[in-house]
Order: C-alpha cells, then structure tokens, then sequence
C-alpha cells in the first residue's frame, strides 16, 4: 500500500533533463520505462543528437510527485546518464 504524499511538503511536479543514452533501447521503450516510475504520470522525449553510439535527448517529465532518485536509479539502469537537470518545477500545496 502506497502512502499519500504529505500535502505540506513540497513535491517535484515537473523536471527537464538532458540524457545521453545508447540507440537500444528505442526512444518509445525508454520513454515507456520512464513513466512506470513511481510518481510520473507524463514523459516527453524528443531527440536532440544522434552519433554513432549514443543518443542525446530532452526529458519532459511530469507527475504528481516524482521520485528523483527512482527516476534516476531507472534511467541508469537502462544504460542512460544524466548530463543536466535543466528545470525543475516543485509544487506545495498544504496550509499554511
């Protein structure tokens, strides 16, 4: 059973990443593992550079309060690397 976030505390609703990865898996495949992370409800992927062995893209990742570290852990573990974390968007929204 997964517990409610704590509304008072701020959540990371939206983060924009440059990943360098390799051609397998596809973009789709890398996009669709991306958003079974915990948190994501939203993946936006477009490529920005191709060489001979890797990919250079732009993440959109939007959700209700995504888990950075799963959200990194799952990129790494599909042979990707973050080279940027180029926005960030964190929402609170309990009382004050």
């Amino acid at each position: 059973m997964t517990e409610e976030p704590d509304s008072s505390q701020p959540r990371l609703t939206k983060i924009v990443l440059d990943v360098l990865k390799t051609h397998v898996p596809s973009l789709v495949e890398f996009s669709s593992e991306l958003s079974r992370v915990e948190g994501v409800s939203r993946v936006e992927a477009e490529l920005i550079e191709v060489d001979a062995e890797t990919d250079s893209i732009r993440l959109v990742i939007e959700g209700d309060s995504i888990s950075y570290e799963e959200l990194e852990k799952t990129i790494k573990k599909l042979g990707a690397a973050v080279h940027s974390i180029d926005g960030v968007v964190v929402q609170k929204t309990g009382k004050r």
